[in-house]
């Protein structure tokens, strides 16, 4: 019964804010009802089991978004796309570093918290490593919000003279499929590669074996796909997740948040700026391409930001959807590694 009032309490207000457009609302609004349930009755319950299941399918989403033809296009953005990596990475370190040192949140939740992957991603992968995932939750909402609300409309104002060449004309190819079966099938070859994973091991080894065997799906069954339904369902179920393990002594803990969101907005307006013009220099992008590609904000969600802004450059795409490959496969065993050699 606790179980089922959990789910539904993290259900509606996930719904409530995903109705309102918030950012990320209906994982963030899972997370508020099932906190909200628990702190009222103290009686929120949600199973480990649920996590594993949310890995899963957010691992078939991405995986199964990646055809052929992007494969084939990648080569021309691997350059670009290593920097943005590698240039994200330094900032995750060198942010999560800073937050640690003035803050109260010990090294491996900063690091997680500052890490450039998906608000619906990191906070589960954080709580597989031990982070504390309801902060990693706050800060990474804090940094979605910021990366699709606030940064591309500073982009097009410190770019409003810069003649865009348009790149190759290409939009994000739609997902296709119908029907339950490619849906099934999708599943079952995820949760096939996320149980290796999480044998293997491997830091965030669900996630990233799903995500790999997803693609490697895709190009063998072009008709694998997974509805956004049903990664808004997963959102829930990891909201309410992390939700429910929010008690008061975690509200209190969380009033030292002030200093890392400032740390956390700096650091994000330098290092996107930075690595922009970095990317204008290598002569990858336009000025305002390569800020927009520096951004770390969702793949799916800066396409269309970038065609607002009279972008259509397919490598710019490519860049954020290696960029969030990489950093669901890579980034958690880096940190965790990293983590673990400061300790």
């Amino acid at each position: 019964m606790n179980l089922a009032l959990t789910f539904a309490a993290a259900l509606l207000a996930g719904l409530a804010l995903a109705r309102l457009k918030v950012p990320g609302g209906m994982m963030l609004g899972a997370a508020i009802g099932a906190c909200a349930f628990n702190l009222a009755f103290g009686a929120a319950q949600m199973p480990a089991l649920s996590k594993t299941i949310a890995q899963v399918v957010v691992g078939a989403f991405i995986g199964s978004g990646v055809n052929r033809q992007e494969l084939k296009q990648m080569k021309g953005a691997l350059k670009p796309a290593l920097t943005v990596i590698l240039g994200l990475l330094a900032l995750n370190v060198l942010t999560g570093l800073l937050i640690h040192r003035f803050s109260s949140l010990d090294l491996l939740t900063a690091l997680m918290s500052t890490t450039p992957g998906g608000i619906s991603d990191m906070p589960i992968v954080a709580a597989e490593m031990g982070a504390d995932a309801s902060k990693v939750l706050v800060l990474q909402f804090i940094r979605f919000a910021i990366g699709i609300g606030v940064f591309p409309s500073l982009i097009g104002g410190l770019t409003r003279e810069e003649t865009q060449n348009g790149g190759e004309a290409v939009s994000r190819p739609k997902r296709e499929g119908s029907g339950w079966l490619p849906v099934l099938l999708t599943l079952a070859a995820a949760a096939a590669c996320g149980l290796l994973g999480r044998l293997s091991g491997l830091p965030a080894g669900t996630m990233a074996f799903a995500t790999i065997g997803s693609i490697v799906f895709k190009l063998l069954y072009p008709g694998a796909f997974i509805p956004a339904w049903l990664r808004r369902g997963a959102q829930c179920l990891s909201g309410a997740f992390i939700g429910a393990s929010i008690g008061f002594s975690q509200v209190r803990d969380m009033l030292s948040l002030p200093v890392p969101i400032l740390i956390l907005l700096l650091s994000l307006l330098t290092g996107t700026l930075a690595l922009g013009y970095l990317l204008f220099r290598m002569r990858a992008f336009t000025l305002r391409e390569g800020m927009l590609a520096a951004t770390p904000a969702g793949a799916s969600d800066m396409a269309l930001i970038s065609a607002d802004l009279g972008i259509s450059n397919i490598n710019l795409v490519l860049v954020h959807v290696m960029r969030v490959i990489a950093v669901i496969t890579f980034f958690p065993a880096i940190l965790k590694w990293l983590a673990g050699l400061m300790a």
